[in-house]
């Protein structure tokens, strides 16, 4: 069952409050694991933490020009291996999280409401597919962390999600 988007006066907020809470998560990540790789996935999680802010940058920037470039999810997260630390790594995080909020205060609500052309989405389609993806990975750290017996600080609790944000966690 498909649900509508969110406005982007729910979206945006949100969103700025997971990636905070991402941050927060990484940094309470053991650096002796920045080369873990979870279950069933591929890559260390110093690119997985780079993942996620990257992803949000990448929708703010295509929002902005209607231009969501194609990335070789090869290499899409390999700036993530210079990371030297979970610390590093939510620094970055602070940085996209300032642009998000800088973006957000000017960003015209009206304008990510429309559509840009045939078959394309919305902004504020684009806005609620990268809170959701958001969403996910910051579950998937807590889930990371709590396997290491770290419990999050101050988590978001999945009822405070909208309930199609909320997948199974397959790991």
């Amino acid at each position: 069952m498909e649900s509508e988007p969110r406005d982007p006066s729910e979206t945006l907020p949100l969103l700025d409050r997971i990636a905070v809470a991402v941050e927060r998560a990484l940094r309470q990540m053991p650096d002796d694991k920045l080369d873990y790789r979870a279950p069933d996935r591929d890559r260390p999680m110093r690119e997985f933490g780079y993942h996620i802010f990257h992803m949000i940058g990448r929708t703010m920037r295509g929002v902005d020009t209607g231009v969501f470039p194609m990335e070789d999810q090869a290499t899409m997260d390999l700036p993530g291996r210079s990371y030297e630390s979970f610390g590093q790594i939510a620094d970055y995080g602070v940085e996209v999280a300032a642009e998000l909020r800088a973006w957000a205060a000017g960003v015209d609500h009206d304008s990510l409401r429309q559509t840009r052309g045939e078959g394309m989405r919305t902004g504020a389609e684009q806005l609620d597919l990268i809170a959701g993806h958001t969403t996910q990975h910051l579950r998937q750290l807590y889930f990371v962390l709590r396997s290491f017996d770290i419990e999050p600080d101050d988590p978001i609790d999945d009822s405070e999600f909208p309930p199609e944000y909320v997948l199974t966690i397959l790991w």
